[in-house]
């Protein structure tokens, strides 16, 4: 700390420097990517509660997990946004300690706190997901596996934060600065987002050896695959985030290299938010802007893919006969209508999208080449005349 005209300073100036408390910040990167990334992660979201509320009729438990992590993001974003207030951008020594002394560092810790619970559930709900797409015995047990572990370290990171130091208030209260007995922030946000590194590689990595006996046309794979690249970006800013943090072991001037960190913090989360949203966006694009699509279907018909398709053979004079089916060895508890199953084709061929999928009454699940369920419907058709003849004959 230092004295400058009456002015207590967070930290002593080099040598020929004066104390500046105008000093602009330098953090326009970070206002750059909030700007940008957390109204994306926003609309997402707005579109996937739509697609699963309206037009599905179906919310699952995963889109309530994505639901909160939306909200810790945007509710840490103002947090840091209004740090830039408060020093964040500014050397130590131009940052008076009376902003930097509550409002800064406790800004801080709840901002650190927020991302710790809200990266845990964004991931944690897309291994939900995966839930949905893979049936099998061995690859649910995988996915619950990392999803207890995701979920395990994420509060435990959150709990730490918030007993980092003894007593609770000290990582914020002035009189405690230099009697409160803390942890080394910066090394625990170094191993937290090491931990984080594991989970988003492992959570990438999970779904690639089934994906090779889920039957999906060339372009069906494509759309998965932009899933799992969505998936691999946030594991590269998780990478570099680490590297960000080397400079908080080694540099004291906490208010200007907190910047980066907080920077690659707030693309990680909502790149996890908005790619966690993707399987959404195909039945938006196909109720509401089908042009996209190059399909010209409409929201309701036998053209749209959130109905079930009936196969059925009719004519005027005679009733045609229908089958129900026929293998059924599992039912995933879905409706016809959610579209986040792999749906098999009326005639039993394999699934035609991640998105284009149903489960309950037509769903099929296609792993190394067989059919988890299938079922086919028909109808009777039976002609006005038919029925008055019947009843004329049941007359006589």
């Amino acid at each position: 700390m230092s004295m400058y005209q009456g002015v207590m300073y967070a930290a002593a100036p080099p040598p020929g420097v004066t104390p500046n408390p105008d000093e602009p910040h330098q953090a326009t990167a970070l206002v750059v990517v909030t700007g940008i990334f957390l109204p994306l992660a926003v609309i997402s979201m707005a579109i996937r509660v739509y697609t699963r509320a309206i037009i599905v009729s179906k919310v699952a438990f995963d889109d309530y997990l994505m639901l909160v992590a939306t909200a810790m993001s945007v509710a840490m974003c103002v947090l840091v946004l209004q740090m830039l207030s408060w020093g964040l951008g500014k050397h130590l020594w131009n940052v008076p300690i009376s902003d930097l002394y509550p409002r800064w560092m406790l800004n801080n810790v709840i901002a650190a706190i927020l991302f710790c619970l809200a990266t845990g559930l964004a991931k944690g709900s897309i291994l939900l997901f995966y839930l949905r797409i893979f049936p099998s015995k061995p690859m649910r047990l995988a996915i619950w596996g990392v999803f207890a572990f995701t979920i395990g370290y994420s509060v435990a990171s959150a709990l730490v934060n918030v007993f980092s130091c003894k007593p609770i208030s000290g990582s914020w209260r002035l009189e405690y600065a230099q009697t409160a007995v803390c942890i080394n922030r910066p090394a625990f946000y170094f191993a937290q987002a090491t931990f984080g590194i594991v989970t988003d590689i492992a959570t990438v990595l999970l779904p690639l050896p089934m994906l090779k006996s889920l039957h999906l046309p060339l372009k069906q794979k494509v759309g998965v695959s932009l899933v799992l690249t969505m998936g691999a970006f946030v594991c590269v800013v998780s990478i570099i985030r680490l590297q960000s943090l080397y400079k908080l072991l080694s540099d004291a001037d906490l208010t200007v290299n907190t910047v980066s960190a907080l920077m690659w913090v707030i693309l990680e989360l909502n790149l996890s938010i908005i790619g966690g949203s993707i399987p959404a966006l195909k039945p938006f694009a196909q109720r509401h802007c089908p042009i996209l699509l190059g399909s010209s279907r409409g929201a309701t018909g036998k053209s749209n893919p959130y109905y079930m398709h009936s196969h059925s053979k009719s004519n005027h004079g005679g009733g045609a006969t229908g089958k129900k089916s026929t293998n059924r060895t599992r039912d995933s508890g879905y409706p016809a209508s959610d579209p986040y199953h792999s749906r098999a084709s009326a005639h039993g061929g394999p699934p035609s999208s991640l998105d284009d999928a149903a489960a309950g009454s037509e769903e099929c699940i296609v792993m190394h080449d067989q059919i988890t369920k299938t079922v086919q419907y028909g109808y009777a058709v039976e002609s006005l005349d038919d029925v008055e003849a019947n009843r004329r004959g049941v007359a006589k």
